[in-house]
């Protein structure tokens, strides 16, 4: 009997795996093919889409870092579905004239608001990413600060520690302390 020992995927390897099988599950959802059904499956897509957008705007205005980062694996789903039937939509133009006009109407209204909605998320996104830029600055400049204000020993040639108050410490690329 050849029984070999097979090892569990390492960590990396399941997040890949995982990554496919939903890749997979949204490259297999096929919009309906009644065109009005189809633009029902749209607006649920806008809807889901929407309440990732709205929850992770409310965690970014919160600084809620746990809840923002939990979202996007669920954001990326979610978008990834969205494209596949704006595509699909797109690419049955044709048949899409005969949705009824009623349909056609709410399903313009929740774009405009999506919209409108995408372009609040973007700006909370840039002042998030602002807020970081700023502390990572205040962060180095306190680093800084620190570095010059303490003595620095360093062994010479000889073995001998000297005591140089003009000493240099890099604490990035381009700055020195």
């Amino acid at each position: 009997m050849n029984t070999r020992y097979q090892q569990p995927p390492t960590q990396q390897q399941a997040k890949s795996q995982a990554q496919k099988q939903r890749s997979n599950a949204i490259t297999a959802q096929r919009l309906h093919r009644d065109p009005n059904k189809a633009m029902q499956q749209m607006m649920e897509s806008i809807d889901q889409l929407r309440n990732v957008y709205e929850q992770e705007t409310e965690a970014l205005k919160n600084a809620d870092t746990n809840s923002f980062l939990s979202l996007q694996q669920h954001k990326m789903d979610s978008a990834a579905s969205y494209e596949r039937g704006i595509n699909e939509l797109i690419a049955r133009k044709d048949e899409m004239q005969a949705v009824e006009p009623q349909i056609k109407k709410k399903l313009n209204k929740m774009q405009e608001d999506f919209s409108e909605l995408s372009m609040r998320n973007m700006d909370a996104l840039q002042r998030m990413q602002r807020t970081v830029e700023r502390l990572g600055g205040t962060i180095r400049t306190a680093a800084k600060e620190a570095a010059q204000k303490q003595r620095v020993f360093s062994y010479g040639q000889n073995g001998q520690i000297e005591n140089d108050e003009r000493k240099h410490i890099s604490i990035s690329l381009h700055e020195e302390a």
